[in-house]
């Protein structure tokens, strides 16, 4: 049975991977699936953090998987939804708490301001990272982490895809 560590190299994640993943990790208990509609109730309510990049590209991270998972076995046990967000502020499902967050992002702001004054300090500590996705034919895509080196890893690419073609 997958876990959420199997699916950490993945991330980020479409909402449809985010969803497969989830549904994957709880298949031995169906009644616990979820659908790509419950995730976005969860965002609306805080239960979720909003995904990363606009709405044509959003991505989610392993904090969301995690999320989801432990809210799905937590609201299977007989908890509400109020109950599981108290748990997720307080780090019950194994990730970051909100407060942790704030003293991440505090703490870097008492780092990075005498340095560098005049550079803002997001408010808010990324849960994923952010992606460009490249269309390169009609049936695939390339994703690059927002600030890669896009020639560099557009040549790495070239150099893997040669490799699987080599293999086949």
């Amino acid at each position: 049975m997958p876990n959420l560590e199997d699916y950490a190299p993945l991330a980020p994640f479409t909402l449809e991977e985010l969803v497969g993943a989830a549904n994957a990790i709880l298949r031995d208990r169906p009644r616990l699936a979820i659908a790509e509609r419950t995730v976005r109730y969860y965002i609306s309510n805080g239960l979720l953090p909003p995904p990363s990049g606009g709405p044509k590209f959003a991505r989610y991270g392993v904090e969301h998987l995690r999320r989801i998972v432990a809210i799905r076995q937590w609201l299977d046990s007989g908890l509400t939804l109020e109950q599981a967000t108290e748990r997720i502020q307080m780090g019950e499902h194994g990730g970051e708490t909100e407060t942790h967050q704030r003293k991440q992002v505090g703490r870097l702001r008492q780092e990075v301001s005498p340095l560098l004054p005049s550079i803002p300090v997001p408010s808010r500590v990324p849960l994923q990272r952010t992606v460009r996705r490249i269309q390169l034919t009609e049936d695939s895509v390339i994703e690059v982490v927002e600030h890669a080196d896009l020639v560099n890893e557009l040549s790495r690419a070239q150099t893997a895809i040669q490799s699987i073609l080599k293999n086949l």
